[in-house]
């Protein structure tokens, strides 16, 4: 394994996630790994629009008791307070979507294991070990843990970050986005290589002796993964491709670390 990495490397990196789409097409089986997470996270969408729609003209009401009279000024009024009713419906779903995006990761953790160790296994040609209830709940709850310290590690970045964004006008957005890009962009790539990196019991240090030994392969995946992961909707059907060509690329270039 060479020590340098190639600007030729960018566009490898990119593909991975390609290449985990064509995996999971030819095995069809692993649905009962990635089938899962996209159906609950298809009725956690649903369930916000529907408590959206139920619930944001109480809140308007709360805020502002709807307007009576036949007056031109209550016509107006009634007018305008239909209209914050209609930003209260967008702004309360957005929250909700919002809150069940930044979630999804949390609650797809444990089956996103689960498919890296099956797609680590085809590979490898290892047959899988007999189900076992125990062993289930332990890893879900592992994997859950693992990646709620993560999130709230990119929170405790990107939340400052995007507060100077907002304080110092200019450079701070400049910084937001360079940087921000930049972290985003590795964190991503880190993140989809964890579970085969946590198989072996690897620690941050050997993961980032894979970015310092393949910078441009490492940002050329992480690249593919956070631009389809901001589509919505397509990132929920997207995420076991990259949890694929995430295990796929550590398999690859296990010997750079």
């Amino acid at each position: 394994m060479a020590s340098t990495s190639s600007f030729a490397d960018l566009f490898r990196g990119f593909a991975y996630p390609l290449r985990g789409i064509a995996f999971i097409r030819q095995q069809p089986d692993l649905a009962r790994y990635w089938l899962p997470p996209i159906v609950i996270m298809f009725c956690a969408l649903v369930l916000s629009l529907v408590l959206a729609g139920h619930y944001h003209d109480d809140l308007v009401r709360w805020l502002w008791a709807e307007p009576s009279g036949q007056d031109w000024l209550a016509r107006f009024l009634a007018f305008l307070h239909s209209a914050l009713e209609a930003v209260a419906f967008l702004l309360l779903a957005a929250l909700l979507i919002s809150l069940c995006a930044t979630l999804s990761t949390v609650i797809a953790a444990p089956f996103n294991d689960a498919l890296s160790e099956a797609t680590e296994q085809r590979e490898s040609g290892h047959t899988m070990p007999a189900f076992q209830w125990s062993r289930a709940f332990r890893d879900a709850g592992r994997s859950v843990r693992i990646e709620l310290v993560k999130l709230l590690c990119y929170l405790a970045v990107m939340g400052p970050l995007f507060v100077l964004s907002w304080l110092v006008p200019g450079v701070g957005q400049i910084v937001y986005a360079v940087f921000g890009g930049f972290f985003t962009t590795l964190y991503f790539a880190l993140d989809y290589i964890d579970w085969p990196a946590s198989r072996r019991g690897h620690g941050i240090r050997q993961r980032l002796a894979l970015v310092r030994k393949r910078p441009w392969l490492m940002l050329g995946f992480g690249a593919a993964v956070w631009m389809l992961m901001l589509i919505p909707f397509v990132n929920l059907c997207f995420m076991p491709a990259a949890v694929v060509g995430g295990t796929r690329l550590f398999r690859d270039h296990e010997r750079a670390l």
